[in-house]
């Protein structure tokens, strides 16, 4: 067991075989850290080369052959389908993705509905299947949604529409909805699909690639739906470890730095200050993917949908300009949120914390998910976030590792109107006046389901250096772990000495130096008593370059 850090985090150091690290560094020629942090994570040299080749077949999709069949008769009846996706990126990027296949398919009329987060809700709601039933659609294909959704789609058949279901959000156990025509998701049982860890869009993708098997321009079409495919799989966080996922992301980098674009991804990319061959994971995941989840989260996701099918240029760019003002007006009340949510709670929260207030107070639904994930990185603790809405609230949870956000929502169930998630984050609707029992049912289940240091944040480590080991050809060495994200993180270094030349910068960020190398630790100022005490910093190594000349940095997480 490694020793605390000095706020209070167990730093857990990845074990890795010497024989192992001398083989890798000598067949990749690498730095000795690298081949230390290679080492440490498990991969080989074919984790660094993904192709074509990575990404899997649909053919073993359970439900494949009946939706393809129920796509088809859609098709040669001229029948009017409806895509009803999230409202997130995974979602909005599975509907572009497979409007774009049906199109292309041709022979049917097919329109969109992204429900509205706050008329709706997350999910299939009754009011989307009524109004397609009243639109004349026969079939709805959902996206990211659906495969929890048991009684919208029972209602949905009884008013005469079908309902093909692609999803990835299925519980360990849970049933997918008989009433559906078919279902799509790998995790369910059954469902022969190697990858399980496959977002929606990539769901999407393999839909419209087995739509399009007899299309002449089938692997250039495909193609440029990675581009849809690599965005919607790192906004979902979903196991960029995981050959296939790697493969997805790598590859539709690769079409968005190679370019050409459409009119409407060509303006999302200008107003989000991604440079065609510069554009990286971490581009789509802090600059792309926030500018399309904004438009959901403060008004209509709709609108992201009509953006990346726009044809016109000066259109897409006005549409582009309204979404990065959403997004700075989403950073704004976040950031207040954030600071308000913070101020409210005792020195020693609780287990799980729950913090409730008006949209009048702030709690904006759109953010509240956000501010959660902010507060818990803060207390180390699962937090839920919960807008009041007269006698109704809503609330987004966000977990730490050992406890499962859905399954502490289940065992308040009886409080709930809805909820649904995973592991890492969740939904529910309750009744504003349950929110004191829902807050005592919460940490009961930590209590009674986890040890007693489950709260006790974790950080990872890939390797212990001394300052001068980090240098550009380290940096270089580690860039070949791209793309990163959840599951393979960017690496994780120890570096030992004493923090000196400490400054403060815009009341917020600290800077300071180990040995030579330069240190940021952004919103840390509030910390800077503790740099005294420090004699190892952790944090991931970047590329600082400034007026020509580029040196290492380390962007600090926690002291030692």
């Amino acid at each position: 067991m490694e020793a605390r850090s000095l706020t209070g985090r167990r730093w857990l150091t990845r074990p890795a075989d010497p024989a192992r690290v001398g083989a890798l560094q000598a067949s990749l020629a690498c730095h000795p850290v690298a081949a230390r942090v290679f080492a440490a994570r498990g991969v080989t040299g074919g984790f660094f080369a993904s192709t074509e080749a990575d990404l899997h077949t649909p053919d073993t999709l359970l439900g494949l052959p009946r939706a393809l069949e129920r796509l088809q008769e859609a098709r040669r009846l001229n029948q009017h389908i409806r895509l009803v996706t999230d409202y997130d990126v995974d979602g909005t990027t599975s509907c572009l993705i497979l409007h774009a296949a049906l199109d292309r398919l041709g022979g049917t009329t097919v329109s969109y509905h992204i429900p509205d987060r706050f008329t709706e809700g997350y999910g299939l709601s009754r009011r989307a299947v009524e109004q397609a039933a009243a639109d004349g659609v026969h079939l709805i294909v959902t996206a990211d949604i659906g495969v929890r959704d048991h009684v919208t789609v029972r209602r949905a058949v009884e008013l005469g529409v079908d309902v093909l279901v692609c999803d990835h959000h299925l519980p360990a156990g849970e049933s997918v909805p008989e009433a559906a025509v078919a279902v799509l998701c790998p995790p369910q049982p059954g469902c022969a699909y190697p990858n399980k860890a496959l977002a929606a869009c990539g769901v999407s993708l393999k839909l419209a690639g087995a739509l399009l098997a007899a299309d002449p321009r089938r692997e250039e079409v495909l193609a440029s739906l990675l581009k849809l495919a690599a965005i919607g799989t790192v906004a979902d966080v979903v196991d960029l470890f995981n050959a296939e996922n790697r493969a997805i992301v790598t590859l539709g980098l690769r079409a968005l730095n190679r370019g050409p674009h459409s009119p409407g991804l060509s303006a999302l990319l200008q107003v989000s200050g991604a440079k065609v061959g510069e554009i990286t994971a971490e581009t789509l995941g802090w600059r792309i993917g926030p500018r399309i989840n904004a438009a959901g989260r403060l008004a209509d996701a709709n609108a992201v949908v009509r953006l990346l099918r726009e044809r016109d240029s000066a259109s897409a760019l006005a549409q582009a300009a309204r979404l990065d003002e959403l997004n700075r007006e989403r950073q704004d009340i976040q950031e207040r949120l954030v600071e308000a949510v913070l101020a409210k709670l005792p020195e020693s929260p609780p287990p799980f914390v729950v913090v409730a207030g008006t949209e009048e107070e702030g709690f904006h639904r759109g953010v509240v998910g956000i501010v959660a994930a902010k507060v818990r990185e803060r207390v180390g603790r699962p937090v839920a976030i919960v807008s009041i809405l007269g006698e109704l609230a809503t609330g987004s949870v966000r977990s730490v590792p050992r406890v499962h956000a859905t399954r502490a929502l289940d065992s308040a169930q009886s409080l709930l109107h809805r909820h649904g998630g995973h592991a890492a984050a969740a939904g529910f609707t309750v009744s504003t006046r349950d929110l004191p029992a829902l807050a005592e049912a919460l940490a009961a289940f930590v209590a009674a389901h986890e040890d007693d240091d489950v709260l006790v944040p974790e950080e990872t480590i890939d390797a212990v250096v001394a300052p001068e080991e980090v240098d550009l050809r380290l940096l270089a060495d580690l860039a070949r772990l791209e793309p990163t994200g959840k599951g393979n993180e960017p690496a994780r270094l120890v570096v030992r000495g004493r923090p000196t030349d400490v400054a403060v910068m815009k009341e917020r960020h600290l800077r300071f130096r180990v040995g030579p190398l330069r240190c940021l630790w952004w919103n840390g100022a509030d910390r800077v008593h503790l740099l005294a005490q420090a004699t190892e910093v952790l944090g991931s190594a970047s590329v600082n370059t400034y007026n020509g000349r580029s040196e290492p940095q380390l962007i600090v997480e926690d002291l030692r």
